[in-house]
């Protein structure tokens, strides 16, 4: 059976209301799931602004909620905006300080490139520089080659990466983004695999680069990139990330940009005014949305009766501050859920109760709630012993 706390909280009176909770923890604390496969729950999705765009997805970075969508899910080819999942799979297979000597077969590759000469030598880190600022094609096949061994095998580490973000609708056939039969992706797909690229250091500080100078046939800074991202020299905020374009894909977009603790990732595809297209829906999505404190550390916190300890009770709480996603002018409030008692004995750290975040009737966030402190059981006297051989536990 389960205690429950209801505490209501307006939009004005957020802070103030907090100040006054005796409430609870988030370390552990979680996002509940996007819901993609249209399960019930809590949605920020909106009304977006009129665009040119044939496909889009615009959502909240830290829970992967769509705000915005537009044929979200019909697969389309994606161009270079390939080289984001590109990127994150040789990231997270390769170092960025290893060595690449630069394979005849990446040299000359058709399309976009840095003009990578043969036998040149370039660390990983560096090929991503060419790869994602300037868009090189060569840079894309001679990662591929490094981390793979081949294109397809570099293909296939791509599609087992998508099938583990759960991605239904992308498949790749190169590591580059020249239209090919079994190369397509969903604005929506997109997103989330931007969205897991931003989870590594190195990826953000990469697309967030204006410019940058690599070697050039062992000359330093040979070799000057500028970034082709528009948006990261005129719209404030902006992170990076990707554009994209073939004949036969049209122009694609990927950017993200951050506002008031706010991260939004927003993609088109087949879109004849990307700038302006993502101008309009970012600045949109930031009047429209904001990400708000739900309490700060320790700002939720409880007292649950703990049985067979050395204390009559155990404290659970957030060591960290918590935050969502919501519209403007939204309400929320906080319910607890914790036990009636806990039996000892409890390790700190354990998740002994949680508290959910209610918008509109629905929940919307998940904070699991820890044991502030180690509690061990208590020793039990000789006629407590004596008492259960005889007459067994009460």
């Amino acid at each position: 059976m389960k205690k429950r706390l209801v505490v209501f909280v307006s939009v004005f009176a957020a802070v103030c209301a907090l100040c006054f909770l005796p409430l609870f923890n988030a370390a552990g604390a979680r996002a509940l799931p996007d819901f993609r496969d249209g399960s019930p729950g809590f949605s920020l999705l909106g009304e977006a602004p009129e665009n040119s765009a044939r496909s889009m997805a615009l959502i909240d970075a830290a829970s992967g909620r769509l705000i915005y969508a537009k044929n979200e899910n019909e697969r389309r080819g994606m161009a270079s905006t390939t080289k984001i999942m590109t990127a994150l799979v040789v990231i997270e297979n390769c170092s960025a300080r290893e060595t690449v000597a630069v394979p005849k077969e990446a040299c000359g590759t058709e399309g976009s490139s840095v003009y990578l000469r043969e036998g040149e030598k370039l660390t990983v880190e560096e090929l991503l520089y060419c790869l994602l600022l300037e868009s090189g094609n060569d840079a894309a096949v001679a990662l591929a080659l490094h981390c793979a061994g081949s294109v397809e095998a570099f293909a296939e580490l791509m599609n087992e990466r998508a099938s583990e973000l759960g991605l239904e609708n992308t498949r790749f056939a190169n590591p580059h983004g020249l239209s090919a039969k079994d190369h397509y992706t969903t604005a929506y797909d997109l997103a989330h695999i931007t969205r897991a690229a931003f989870e590594y250091p190195l990826f953000a500080e990469i697309v967030g680069t204006k410019r940058k100078s690599v070697p050039l046939g062992g000359v330093p800074d040979g070799r000057a990139l500028t970034n082709h991202n528009k948006l990261l020299f005129n719209y404030g905020g902006a992170l990076g990330v990707k554009t994209g374009y073939t004949t036969g894909d049209g122009k694609c977009l990927v950017s993200a940009a951050e506002r008031d603790g706010l991260r939004l990732i927003c993609v088109t595809l087949r879109d004849g005014l990307p700038w302006e297209t993502h101008r309009t829906l970012l600045d949109s999505a930031f009047a429209d949305y904001r990400r708000a404190e739900i309490a700060p550390p320790h700002g939720i916190i409880t007292d649950i009766p703990l049985e067979g300890g050395e204390s009559a009770f155990i404290t659970a709480a957030n060591p960290a501050a918590e935050y969502v996603t919501l519209p403007k002018g939204e309400g929320f409030y906080l319910e607890l859920e914790a036990p009636e008692s806990i039996c000892a004995p409890v390790e700190k750290g354990a998740v002994i109760a949680r508290a959910k975040v209610v918008c509109g009737g629905e929940t919307v966030y998940i904070i699991d709630l820890e044991a502030l402190r180690d509690e061990a059981a208590r020793r039990k006297s000789l006629w407590e012993i004596i008492k259960e051989k005889l007459f067994g536990k009460d």
